[in-house]
Formats: C-alpha cells, sequence, structure tokens
C-alpha cells in the first residue's frame, strides 16, 4: 500500500498543493498538483494587514483542498505559510480562522527556513554544483549563493511580485519612469549584498512561479515545445529579450502572448524586473530554471527521510533519480544492472576506438538502466514505449539534451530506428549527437542479447581489443552454447562502426 503525502504552500501570490505516493520499495512519484491564484498579500500596504477579501479567496480553495486532502487518504498533511503570513500583522487572527473553517494546521516558515526548503528542491533536482539561487514569490524574493552544492549565503528581500506591482503600478501599460524606478529599487538592494558580483561567473538558477512563466513563454517564443520547464536552459539574451517584450506591452496584449499564465498578466512583469535585475548585476553566462522547490524541498525533508532515510542533500542524484523511476515501475534492477554493466564494459574496453570521453558515461547509465520501461506500457514496440517514458519521467542529474540522448540510446536496444517515430527530437541533434547514439545503442543491443536468456548465468565478460577483431569472452557459472546469443545480426553493423570483427566466446567456472 502506497504512502501519501500532501503538501500545501500558501504564498502571497497562490497556494500550491502536491501530492506524492511512494511505494514499497521506497519509490515516490506525484500523483496530484493543484495551483490557485488566492492574491492573499494583495492590498496589505503599510499596515501589513490581510485583507477580508483576500482571506475569503484563500479560504475558498483551502477548503477545496481539504476535500483533495481527505479523497486521497494521506498519510501525512504538511502545510506551510511563507511572506504573506510571515509579515502580516493579523497572523494570529488568520491561522485561527483558516484552522477552524479549514481544519487545517499552517507552520508560518521563517525566511531562512523557506531558502533551505527551496534550496533542497533544487540541490536534490539538478545537476549544477555552484550557482546563484533565486526564488521569486509574491511577497518576497530569496537568493542564495551555492558553492559545493552547499549555501555559502542567503538573503531575504521583502518584496516580490505583488509588492512591486502594486508600489510600481506594473500591473498595465507602464512607462519608461515606472520601469526605471522600479529597476533603480531593485538594483539598490542587490548592491547591498557583497558577495553578489559577476566575478564569479556563476550561472543563476530560478525558481517560483514568474520564472517557471517565463520558461513557458521560452518555450513558444524559441520554438522549444521539446523542453521542459525543469531544468530548462536559457541564454540570459533570451530572458531579456522576453523581459523586453512584456514591458513594451499592457496587460490585455501581455494576455495575447503566447506562454503568458491568464492569471498572471497584472504581476509577470512585478515577477521578472527583479530577474533583469539580477542578470545585469551577475551578467551569468547561463539560466537553468526549475520547476523544483519548496514544496519538493518539504518533501524530500519531512516525509521521505521517515520512509527511505539518507543524507540530505542527496549525494548522487542521478543515481537516486534512476533508482527512483526503476522502483517507480516496478523494474527487474538485476536485469538492467547487468545490461549496464555489460554496456559499460563495451564502452571502455572500446573507448580509444569511438574516442568518447567518460562523460559519457552518464548517459549511457541512464539509457542502460532504464532500456525496458516501456514494457510497462507493451511488449510490443516497447523501446519506443520507453523512449516516451525516459523524456517524460523528469530524471534528475541529466541536462535536457542528455535526456533525449539517453532515451534515443535506450530505443535502440531492440535494433529500432526511432528517428522517424520521434522526428520532433531527432531533427534537434546534431550529426555527433547521431553519431553518439549508433554507438551507444551498439552497446545496449549487444548487452541485452548477451543476457537475454540467462537468467543470471552470466556474471563477468572480459574482452580483448586487437588491430582487426574485438572479442567479448562471456563468464558464467554453467556451461551456455554460443547458439544462445544472436549476435548475427549486429556483427555488420558493429564492423561499419568500429571497423572491427566482433567475436563471442563462452566460458565457465
Amino acid at each position: 500500500m502506497d504512502k501519501k503525502v500532501a503538501i500545501i504552500d500558501l504564498g502571497s501570490n497562490s497556494v500550491r498543493m502536491i501530492v506524492v505516493a511512494v511505494n514499497d520499495r521506497g519509490a515516490y512519484r506525484l500523483i496530484d498538483q493543484v495551483t490557485s491564484m488566492v492574491r492573499l498579500g494583495r492590498g496589505m500596504g503599510n499596515e501589513k494587514v490581510i485583507q477580508e477579501e483576500s482571506l475569503s479567496r484563500s479560504l475558498s480553495t483551502l477548503k477545496i483542498f481539504k476535500k483533495f486532502v481527505d479523497s486521497y487518504n494521506v498519510d501525512m498533511t504538511i502545510a506551510v505559510a511563507t511572506a504573506a503570513l510571515r509579515r502580516a500583522a493579523n497572523q494570529k487572527e488568520v491561522l485561527k480562522r483558516i484552522k477552524k473553517e479549514t481544519g487545517l494546521r499552517f507552520q508560518v516558515l521563517s525566511t531562512d527556513r523557506e531558502a533551505y526548503y527551496s534550496y533542497l528542491g533544487v540541490i536534490n533536482t539538478l545537476y549544477l554544483e555552484d550557482f546563484i539561487m533565486v526564488d521569486i514569490g509574491g511577497g518576497s524574493i530569496q537568493i542564495a549563493k551555492v558553492l559545493n552544492r552547499k549555501v555559502q549565503q542567503a538573503v531575504n528581500f521583502p518584496f516580490g511580485s505583488i509588492t512591486l506591482m502594486e508600489n510600481f503600478g506594473l500591473s498595465d501599460e507602464i512607462s519608461d519612469t515606472s520601469r526605471e524606478k522600479a529597476l533603480s529599487f531593485i538594483k539598490e538592494s542587490l548592491d547591498k549584498i557583497p558577495w553578489l558580483n559577476k566575478e564569479d561567473q556563476l550561472p543563476i538558477v530560478g525558481l517560483g512561479g514568474s520564472l517557471r512563466n517565463l520558461g513557458r513563454l521560452a518555450q513558444h517564443r524559441f520554438n522549444l515545445e521539446y523542453a521542459t520547464i525543469h531544468n530548462l536552459l536559457l541564454s540570459p539574451e533570451r530572458a531579456m529579450e522576453i523581459v523586453e517584450d512584456l514591458a513594451g506591452k499592457n496587460y490585455r496584449k501581455r494576455l495575447d502572448t503566447p506562454g503568458v499564465d491568464q492569471d498572471r498578466g497584472d504581476i509577470i512583469l512585478g515577477g521578472l524586473l527583479p530577474f533583469q535585475g539580477l542578470i545585469e548585476k551577475l551578467e551569468p553566462t547561463e539560466i537553468l530554471l526549475s520547476g523544483s522547490g519548496l514544496r519538493e524541498g518539504l518533501f524530500f525533508e519531512k516525509f521521505l527521510q521517515e520512509i527511505n532515510p539518507q543524507p540530505m542533500p542527496i549525494k548522487n542524484i542521478l543515481d537516486h533519480s534512476l533508482y527512483n523511476t526503476l522502483g517507480r515501475y516496478q523494474m527487474n534492477v538485476t536485469h538492467a544492472e547487468k545490461i549496464h554493466y555489460i554496456s559499460l564494459k563495451l564502452f571502455r574496453a572500446l573507448q580509444r576506438v569511438h574516442n568518447l570521453s567518460s562523460e559519457y558515461e552518464s548517459i549511457l547509465r541512464a539509457a542502460s538502466l532504464l532500456h525496458d520501461l516501456g514494457m510497462n506500457v507493451d511488449y510490443y514496440n516497447h523501446h519506443n514505449h520507453s523512449f516516451y517514458l525516459i523524456i517524460h519521467s523528469r530524471i534528475y542529474g541529466l541536462t535536457q539534451r542528455e535526456i533525449i540522448l539517453s532515451a534515443f540510446i535506450a530505443g535502440e536496444h531492440r535494433g529500432a530506428d526511432l528517428s522517424q517515430v520521434q522526428e520532433p527530437y531527432y531533427k534537434i541533434l546534431t550529426q555527433k549527437e547521431k553519431k553518439i547514439i549508433e554507438i551507444m545503442g551498439m552497446f545496449l543491443k549487444i548487452a541485452e542479447m548477451l543476457d537475454r536468456n540467462q537468467y543470471g548465468q552470466l556474471t563477468k565478460i572480459s574482452t580483448f581489443l586487437e588491430e582487426e577483431d574485438f572479442t567479448v569472452t562471456l563468464l558464467s557459472s554453467e556451461a551456455i552454447g554460443i547458439e544462445d546469443f544472436s549476435i548475427e545480426p549486429f556483427k555488420e553493423e558493429f564492423y561499419d562502426l568500429f571497423g572491427k570483427r566482433l567475436i563471442i566466446n563462452t566460458d565457465h567456472y
């Protein structure tokens, strides 16, 4: 029986809930996600009082969320509030009303805890080790400097997309003067932080609703439909192009812009102008967007630790993600690991022939461990189904391009050509990447055939590279016949790729 947790995040702009299930293997998956723009922090003013209209909207939404929680029969509910309630003069009264009318008990996070959970959500799902993290919310902005995967410095600014919109009149058409005033205020705030400097040349990782919307705008504007928001790589120039475009439009024209969330038309610039200010100050070489943040960080810290205790942050996020995926789909881990063992052995034995660096081993690891995922859909065409599932399973620890390569390599394990079936992805690949797919796909084909019917008999392989031949000797606990391996169809292709004859021998002990 799966264990389930609901995590609710009540912010200044929106209230969001995720429901995550963890199975008996300790593997987790998102099973529902709900968002509503309640604008709790709207109109708080200098008195810092949450208004009745905003609270009523929030209560109506939270009552619906509570019904979701009850219908899923969750084992734990984690409810947290951030900037709006943190600074509200009537915080206690609001929390009491929420508890009384919805039954939900909210914990108000300090700025430090909010930053920490956002960091956990990012560091456990992205491959970077050194970066500047920025989380732009409705009522606050968190910025942290991360080196060697650890937070070195962090700061909280008590303004966000809603407060900037209200204070500088950014909801509709804006003048150059209003924009310059907003940017001047933002830059003055950033300039007070000595560790924010362009000399570090660190990439920026952006999260929060406004920056997720930036990702959707980029998908439409630059034909990146194949890309997901999480892990989306964006150049600073492209990000600035989007901001400039929106800044020149009134509210109605913003809503007509492909990719703009219809409930963000008035506050989108309040969220993107701080990002512009940070880009201009740091001059990063690249920007990475994260779909994981506070809620995912809470899941890792508060719930996953009870089910599957491990040090935080997760040390090897790629392996964690791959084995979580194997566990989600109840895959044969022994077979998957054997395919990886054989594929990696072949990759390394032929390295001076194919000249691919060891950096590609992580791509091969993902492809080999996940090559049979498609069996969960159907045996027939399962290589094609594996491609789809790898692309859409949110594999952490690889770039989006590496995930696409892994999916194509996995799809090759039955000798199929996916270039036509998956043409939208194939057409974005370079000639070098297509060659890499051929090479690593060959290793997977051979590995699959060698472990196809042996039921664990095959324990080791040894290789011997000669001028004209490449010999693979299979070692097993009992005698196995060479006729058990259907390698013949691949010998010609192997020779074309590597200029070597493929020879298979067997031995037992």
